[in-house]
């Protein structure tokens, strides 16, 4: 069976939507379109690829910044359990010669990320009415800046 078409009109268009097109000076208009969509679409997919790699950097942040507390909290924890005098607290943590502040300072520099240099160690301050200040500071690798946490407790009688 053969279709009988009228002479000028080809097969593999619609005769309606074709002058509907040419009327409205809308030929290539679907490419257009695909292509704007493809690009939103890729816009799309970098923000979220930039929203998810800044969450895993906040959620690294955030472990670091809880490991830090714990590791301040241990310092307080062993001020705590032995002489808890002014001279002995001093000689113990206030000193950074002190076997008690190496062996913290050891565990500070295995959990935290670059604690290494001088500039990064942490600060231990006991005054006379045994007020404590412990200053941690680390710096992730992909940081610009470093970051510091600041504890402060009294060790009581």
């Amino acid at each position: 069976m053969y279709l009988m078409l009228k002479p000028g009109i080809h097969p593999a268009r619609s005769p309606v939507g074709s002058r509907w097109r040419d009327r409205c000076g809308m030929q290539g208009g679907s490419l257009v379109d695909a292509l704007l969509s493809l690009l939103l679409f890729s816009v799309g997919m970098l923000a979220l690829l930039k929203l998810l790699s800044s969450a895993l950097a906040e959620s690294a942040n955030a472990q670091y910044r809880n490991e830090a507390s714990q590791l301040a909290s241990a310092l307080v924890a062993r001020m705590w359990t032995g002489d808890r005098s002014v001279g002995s607290l001093q000689s113990r943590f206030g000193d950074a010669n002190a076997s008690d502040y190496q062996a913290w300072l050891a565990d500070v520099q295995s959990r935290l990320p670059g604690t290494g240099t001088a500039a990064m160690q942490p600060i231990v301050s006991i005054d006379a009415q045994r007020h404590v200040a412990i200053t941690l500071y680390w710096k992730a690798p992909a940081d610009r800046h470093p970051h510091q946490l600041q504890v402060q407790a009294m060790i009581a009688d």
